[in-house]
């Protein structure tokens, strides 16, 4: 019996498709078909059986897979600890990160790691910050950078900090000026980030400070889409000032109070942490040293 195999298996277990299997683990049909006949032979029991729909597990493929799980499992925690052990991180990072993140500073971080540690593959997963403390709650990352409000399990590290701005459609009337105060748009209709984004609650709070509550027109989830849906005529919006703003149909105003979101690296405070995320939240912490 090979690991090979057993890996096979699960991703069959887990997409009841040999074909799907065979798509999301990048090996031929027929060689995911044969493997799994082998081991079939080598236990001695068929563990799949085809339906219409694709295959299911027999009853002593439902009493394998727990078994095979583990193994694997056994498997990587022990090339962990003999990577940890020689000194070199090695494995897969699974990296969640909201979505302005995903054109600027992130790709940086992540090409300058790699590079330090050629035998780490990061796997990024791009979410509205309540949906990456899902995951991490979850496990099915290991590090998320967000704006999370309200946090007490987790440690944040802040790794950087974005001055807010106000955009405005070119035909504004308030496209004449270079600032406004934010209680200038107290009567605009808003193209907000939807709720599920940490910074619709920044850019609430400032609001609230400033006299009043954002009368909501429309949501959009990424930076883009609601710069869009400025220069479409939707409403004013107020988003993290960065390059991009530049290059689209929209007047930008610089807010007279200072305001700015604070984005941070987090993690499970009570996790084990592989020595791969270890190695990569001590890089990020030394980049964004003062």
């Amino acid at each position: 019996m090979e690991l090979v195999q057993l890996e096979y298996f699960l991703a069959v277990a887990e997409h009841q498709s040999f074909r799907r299997a065979a798509d999301a683990i990048r090996v031929s049909q027929p060689a995911l078909s044969r493997a799994i006949q082998k081991l079939e032979g080598d236990l001695g029991a068929p563990l799949f059986v085809r339906t219409a729909q694709g295959v299911r597990l027999t009853p002593c493929g439902e009493a394998f897979l727990p078994h095979a799980r583990q193994a694997l499992a056994e498997v990587a925690a022990g090339a962990r600890k003999v990577a940890e052990l020689a000194g070199q991180a090695r494995g897969v990072l699974h990296v969640g990160l909201i979505y302005s993140l995903g054109t600027r500073f992130l790709p940086d971080v992540i090409r300058t790691f790699t590079r330090t540690h050629p035998g780490v593959t990061v796997r990024l997963s791009e979410a509205p910050t309540q949906k990456l403390l899902q995951q991490l709650d979850a496990g099915e990352i290991d590090i998320a950078f967000c704006t999370p409000q309200h946090a007490p399990h987790l440690t944040l590290v802040e790794i950087l900090q974005e001055e807010l701005v106000a955009i405005v459609p070119l035909d504004h009337p308030l496209a004449a000026k270079d600032q406004c105060h934010l209680s200038d748009l107290a009567e605009e209709p808003f193209v907000a980030y939807a709720r599920e984004s940490g910074i619709r609650h920044v850019i609430e709070r400032y609001c609230a400070d400033a006299g009043f509550t954002p009368r909501v027109a429309m949501e959009g989830v990424e930076d883009l889409t609601v710069a869009e849906l400025v220069a479409a005529g939707v409403g004013v919006a107020v988003v993290p000032l960065h390059a991009q703003l530049a290059q689209l149909p929209v007047h930008v105003l610089r807010l007279c109070e200072p305001c700015k979101r604070s984005v941070y690296m987090a993690w499970h405070t009570h996790t084990t942490l592989s020595p791969v995320a270890r190695a990569f939240i001590a890089f990020v912490k030394r980049m964004c040293a003062p």
